[in-house]
């Protein structure tokens, strides 16, 4: 879909954006401050042209050619660790519930997300995207405006989500794995792990 087109169709529904960039020319995101000790890039997300990277010192940089990028400041403080995009819609999300979505991978909204639990993980498929995080938090949304609090099952840590094959899967501490064709519905898989390992983040 074209993102341009879907702005313009449905914009105003998104809210106002509040957008503070600066545009870096030719800069290595390797040597970058986002990538000092604690502040690592957490995840990439790309649609069409944009490609859109989500910071834990709560910036965001999108690029349309892998060469010129620019910094998006998102107006309030808080780490970022994931991006999905899907229906034309980036949306990033971090600690203490937050969430932020754009349609141009530039300006960005805050959304209210229904939890304050730290979230670590996003992923979009059948028109869905599920964030998952601490305390077993699973929550869904269709546009990354509206979102719902659903019930995983689990109060561990849930470190990561993806979709693949129709099904969604949510991998966490302790060796949880949860999978999910509907994003709603989850079942606990047996993998035998019950120790966590690794570094807490």
């Amino acid at each position: 879909m074209n993102l341009k087109s879907f702005f313009v169709a449905t914009g105003s529904a998104f809210g106002l954006a509040l957008p503070c960039s600066q545009l870096v020319g030719a800069i290595d995101l390797a040597t970058s401050e986002c990538d000092s000790a604690g502040n690592a890039f957490a995840r990439t997300a790309s649609a069409g042209r944009i490609t859109v990277k989500v910071c834990r010192r709560a910036e965001i940089w999108s690029t349309t050619n892998g060469v010129h990028w620019a910094k998006h400041l998102t107006g309030t403080p808080g780490s970022l660790y994931d991006v999905a995009c899907g229906n034309g819609v980036f949306v990033a999300v971090g600690n203490e519930g937050r969430i932020v979505t754009s349609l141009d991978g530039i300006a960005w909204t805050e959304r209210k997300s229904c939890t304050d639990e730290r979230l670590r993980g996003i992923a979009f498929g059948k028109g869905l995207f599920v964030a998952v995080g601490y305390a077993g938090t699973v929550l869904t949304s269709r546009d990354g405006v509206t979102w719902k609090l659903r019930n995983s099952g689990t109060e561990v840590r849930l470190q990561m989500v993806a979709f693949d094959s129709g099904v969604f899967v949510a991998v966490g501490w302790k060796g949880v794995i949860l999978t999910s064709e509907n994003g709603t519905r989850w079942t606990t898989r047996n993998t035998g792990i019950s120790e966590t390992n690794g570094r807490d983040h």
